[in-house]
């Protein structure tokens, strides 16, 4: 086992006289402790933008993972990209790119924004892949904006929309290129394997990253899209990620715990995780994927951290149910967070 508790390291443009001496305490070693008991592989804490944790258990640092659902925090990534960069807004209707739905009367209702945030009404069917053409051939069983229903399909339309949108500008980049040269080399991060299927790269799922790079993705998170002077982002499409327009547990591609609520959800993944935190856990949103792979922001105390795993194509013991706990972990790192009865 390697536990490196580094210093003021300049990374991503942040220097180290910039950096500053935390004004809480960051329990690197409890942290590790803990996820290593549930088949953790590797921790990365970023505070103020200098690595204070990393932490590798019997692996190596440049070894990738699978992310699973939390390639869906890079697709919101994306998509705020997009609106950077005038190819789209969060809330037009799908229908503009996709005509196909402009005679429906739901679908025609159906913005951007609510897919990503997974409140499009689009009936979630139990297939694990679709298509980009596939997902097209969609029906909403719900009016926009009124039923939470988790799944890959809104994805899969939104890989549509992207493909049109690009090829409207004159490219031929895929989605996964597009995110991957606009959003990711930017910040000298990169995915190690991307998933296909039927020739479309999965928006999903299907997303290998090592942990540092997905704590710079996360750190670009938590800067609101801008690194140094440099904007890659939006900000407002940023700050959608975490906002809890329609659901009190997740934003648009992101799950999300804001301070002061007690939210209550019959989801596996939120309930077991900071999502379904007492009201007195801080603010936090974050990524998560099968495998309990966890990219968690806490905006308010400048950090990002990343909690990985080999992921469940690898370690088919993860498929079950290991006992990870998001709040617990959190609270191992972090141990002035307020203790609860319920963890």
């Amino acid at each position: 086992m390697r536990v490196l508790i580094l210093g003021l390291i300049a990374w991503l443009g942040i220097s180290a006289a910039q950096a500053q001496s935390p004004a809480f305490e960051i329990d690197c070693e409890a942290a590790a402790r803990y996820s290593d008991r549930y088949q953790g592989v590797a921790v990365v804490v970023v505070h103020q933008g200098a690595v204070v944790c990393e932490h590798y258990l019997n692996v190596e640092a440049d070894d990738a993972w699978e992310l699973a659902s939390g390639t869906k925090s890079l697709t919101a990534a994306m998509a705020a990209a997009a609106v950077e960069d005038g190819l789209l807004t969060l809330d037009e209707p799908v229908a503009d790119t996709l005509t196909e739905w402009q005679d429906d009367e739901r679908l025609s209702q159906i913005t951007i924004r609510q897919l990503l945030s997974l409140v499009s009404g689009i009936h979630v069917v139990q297939d694990r892949y679709v298509s980009y053409e596939g997902a097209v051939d969609s029906r909403a069983r719900h009016d926009p904006g009124t039923r939470f229903s988790y799944g890959p399909r809104p994805f899969a339309v939104f890989g549509e929309i992207m493909r049109r949108k690009l090829e409207a500008a004159g490219t031929d980049m895929s989605p996964a290129d597009y995110l991957r040269s606009r959003v990711l080399i930017p910040i000298d991060a990169d995915v190690a394997s991307w998933s296909f299927y039927r020739d479309d790269p999965l928006l999903s799922e299907g997303v290998e990253m090592t942990p540092m790079h997905w704590a710079r993705f996360g750190y670009l998170v938590l800067q609101g899209g801008e690194i140094g002077d440099t904007r890659l982002l939006d900000a407002e499409a940023v700050a959608a990620f975490s906002e809890q327009r329609f659901m009190r547990i997740y934003g648009m591609g992101w799950w999300v715990h804001r301070e002061g609520v007690e939210p209550r959800s019959r989801f596996r993944s939120a309930r077991t995780d900071a999502a379904a935190a007492p009201a007195n856990f801080p603010n936090v949103f974050y990524a998560a994927g099968s495998g309990d792979q966890r990219l968690y922001i806490l905006p308010d105390h400048d950090l990002v951290v990343v909690r990985m795993t080999r992921g469940v194509r690898i370690d088919r013991d993860l498929q079950g149910d290991v006992g990870f706990s998001g709040q617990l972990f959190l609270r191992a790192l972090l141990p002035w967070i307020p203790p609860s009865s319920d963890s």
